[in-house]
């Protein structure tokens, strides 16, 4: 993931005391936003993506195939794009609608769990976690920029379990595969915040919008799945 690797080329170029050369409003007035508006996308990716499955649930799976995809695809080309004004708004927003999209399954599956107050406990309980991770990640005095190569690692091993457990559908290792997410997108969390801080300049700032976004949505999944799981409702 480019959010983290572009910056490795900074890293122990600044005390973890200072803010980094992006400026405190830059953050304010650009990232920020963006990643609000992003938020807002997303909840229109899954109105669009639950009103496909209703309307056109034939072409439902292949176009969620589709998303899975292009949204992997917009992640690891993101180092290619995320600087160039204008194309970097498009192609985030594209991102944030795919990835409301594909939320829809663990969606519908949550609200067969626990209906619509687990869905909503968890979305509290996502923001809530976020945004005191992100505090933390933003004013501690550490610098965690070397936890960067683990934590991609273990993004990607959180991955690929969960693919092999589409195959399998094991509630032990959906278990585990939602609690390892939590606790890997909350160090996510800490650490994208650290590093937007201390190494990011103002021309990362759709950068930094992006990986707020990433593991916002990566906290959620873990959380809403977890809540799922301990509903006392059978699929």
């Amino acid at each position: 993931m480019s959010f983290e690797m572009d910056r490795a080329r900074h890293i122990g170029t600044l005390p973890a005391s200072s803010w980094g050369a992006m400026s405190k409003q830059t953050f304010t007035t650009k990232v920020m936003p963006a990643f609000g508006m992003g938020l807002l996308v997303a909840a229109a990716g899954v109105y669009g993506g639950f009103t496909v499955l209703k309307t056109a649930p034939a072409i439902a799976m292949p176009l969620l195939i589709a998303a899975v995809v292009a949204e992997l695809a917009l992640v690891f080309t993101s180092g290619m794009w995320q600087r160039k004004e204008g194309l970097n708004r498009v192609l985030f927003f594209l991102y944030a609608a795919l990835s409301g999209a594909t939320l829809v399954p663990l969606l519908a599956w949550a609200g067969l769990r626990g209906g619509l107050p687990v869905i909503a406990q968890a979305l509290t309980v996502t923001a809530v976690t976020f945004g005191g991770l992100s505090l933390y990640g933003a004013t501690t005095k550490r610098d965690f920029a070397n936890m960067g190569g683990f934590l991609f690692i273990a993004v990607l091993a959180l991955f690929v379990a969960g693919l092999f457990n589409i195959f399998f559908h094991s509630s032990v290792l959906s278990l585990i595969l939602a609690l390892g997410g939590v606790g890997i997108f909350s160090a996510f969390t800490v650490y994208q915040m650290n590093v937007i801080r201390n190494y990011y300049d103002d021309a990362d700032w759709m950068g930094a919008a992006l990986g707020m976004f990433i593991n916002f949505i990566g906290l959620f999944q873990s959380i809403l799945q977890l809540f799922g799981l301990m509903s006392g409702r059978d699929d």
